[in-house]
């Protein structure tokens, strides 16, 4: 036998048979010298004093110190604590006590040495995984170190790229910008956080923080062009771009986001726009003179001779005796000369009617029409320096109308409006509305904070070439009037308490 066979056997030895017996003594000694005292105070306190010992034996020694706490316990308790006793013999009426001590005995043997086996592979395991958290938190130490070298190789390429870059957490706020943006801004701490808000142009504000909780929301990019304020007060247009970093996982970490600079093409875009709308006013000018020049070649030919033969028609009534019959030929020719001027007026008229076979008609919602005028009016309503401000019925009825006409009709009412208010020095701010009127009808208001329409004038200004605009034609509003009474409607205008005028229309409701 080896040295290691050896070794092992010894060791064997000690574990199953030396240890387990000199625990079990252990415990039994102390049981047995408790009980000899307890026993003239109560009655039977081996039972539990020997039990105590095995569960002890069995705890602290394991499976076998507890059975040989159990046969240890059974050979004392038969000689001490049994009749006949200090014999080994059991008398007859003791054996079913015995052997119920024995079987309870050995019960707890078996629970009392499983528990300490759990606890053991408890601790073992909780060994186990305090030693899994001390390397998995050596492992997030030394992830968190690349990380934060990323980080400061990243804060050095956007602080050498020439843009203004900044970053925001999860939740939108921003927690970084570059050199670039602090310099615009001149205070860093204005753009941390949900202060950046405050540093946009207040007409940019709402359009801007919407996109920026959408983008939030959905996870997708945002894009938006807005008005930032420099370190000197004055505000650039810039475009602003940001995208989300997303974990393996798919969740938003991190956003990244750049301003570009386009106050240059948004100018050249606003001349444009400018001359764009000049040359459109200056065609509608001289298609007008050209369409009044064309009426009046037509109309004066047929308007001529109405006149002759009125002037005939009355020489021959006034010659002696009067020429009844010469005066009637000559009132047959001015009606037939009238009927003339007015085919060519209907003629006129049929050209700037698209369908002839009757109205075009198509269901649609108010609200999504004065959406997509606001979109149109934007840019222009930058430029005069005016606000609009939407208050849409949520429940509103849907409506059946021409849209193109209709929507020409808000595109005037709203021209009108900003125009009316070129004069004043601040509080510009165009309001569109809509409400449900009533069961059948819905009205829309388009409010200005001009100085409103002059009493004596409110009568007049939908009549055709009534205009209070030095180059106006007085068409705008008559043919707003011409297109709402065309949809079995009804225009009006009035002054606001506050300031401005009101031009309301109303519809017929979708039934």
């Amino acid at each position: 036998m080896t040295a290691m066979e050896r070794k092992r056997v010894t060791q064997g030895t000690y574990d199953y048979i030396m240890k387990p017996i000199a625990i079990a003594s252990c415990f039994e000694i102390v049981a047995l010298l408790w009980t000899f005292p307890l026993q003239h105070v109560i009655a039977y306190p081996f039972v539990f004093l020997f039990f105590g010992a095995i569960m002890g034996s069995a705890w602290f020694g394991g499976y076998m110190a507890g059975i040989m706490s159990v046969i240890m316990s059974g050979l004392l308790v038969t000689y001490f604590f049994i009749p006949p006793f200090f014999s080994m013999s059991v008398a007859k009426d003791s054996q079913s006590f015995l052997t119920a001590f024995l079987v309870c005995a050995i019960a707890i043997t078996i629970v009392s040495s499983a528990r300490r086996r759990s606890e053991g592979a408890v601790r073992q395991a909780r060994d186990l995984l305090e030693e899994r958290v001390r390397e998995r938190t050596a492992e997030l130490e030394s992830s968190n170190r690349e990380i934060l070298e990323s980080e400061r190789q990243l804060r050095i390429l956007t602080e050498a790229i020439p843009q203004q870059i900044w970053r925001a957490d999860e939740s939108g706020n921003i927690e970084y910008c570059n050199q670039h943006l602090r310099s615009y801004l001149g205070n860093a701490s204005e753009a941390l956080g949900d202060s950046f808000f405050g540093i946009l142009h207040p007409e940019d504000e709402t359009l801007y923080r919407q996109g920026w909780e959408s983008a939030l929301a959905t996870g997708s990019g945002f894009d938006i062009e807005a008005r930032v304020r420099g370190a000197d007060g004055t505000y650039r247009w810039f475009l602003s771009r940001a995208i989300p970093q997303h974990t393996e996982e798919g969740k938003i970490t991190r956003w990244y986001g750049i301003h570009i600079d386009i106050e240059e093409q948004h100018r050249a875009q606003q001349g444009l726009m400018s001359a764009q709308d000049n040359l459109a006013r200056l065609s509608r000018t001289l298609s007008m003179a050209e369409m009044a020049a064309s009426i009046a070649h037509e109309l004066n030919q047929p308007l001529t001779a109405v006149v002759t033969h009125a002037y005939a028609c009355r020489e021959w009534l006034n010659s002696t005796p009067a020429n009844v019959e010469r005066a009637s030929t000559t009132a047959d020719k001015i009606v037939q000369e009238s009927t003339r001027a007015s085919a060519v007026v209907k003629r006129v008229r049929s050209l700037f009617r698209k369908d002839q076979d009757g109205p075009f008609r198509e269901s649609a919602d108010m609200n999504q029409q004065i959406r997509d005028l606001v979109r149109l009016l934007r840019e222009d309503a930058i430029r005069r320096e005016v606000s609009i401000r939407l208050e849409l019925a949520d429940d509103l009825a849907r409506v059946e109308i021409d849209p193109i006409q209709i929507q020409q009709v808000l595109l005037n009412l709203a021209n009108n409006g900003m125009e009316a208010m070129a004069d004043r020095p601040a509080h510009r701010e165009l309001t569109i509305s809509t409400l449900n009127h009533s069961a059948r009808e819905i009205l829309v208001s388009v409010a200005d904070t001009g100085y409103g329409v002059p009493g004596d004038i409110v009568d007049k200004v939908f009549d055709p070439f009534f205009t209070t605009k030095p180059r106006g034609t007085g068409m705008g509003l008559a043919l707003c009037r011409t297109i709402v009474e065309e949809h079995d409607g009804h225009i009006w205008v009035s002054n606001s308490p506050g300031g401005g005028a009101v031009f309301q229309f109303s519809l017929k409701a979708q039934t």
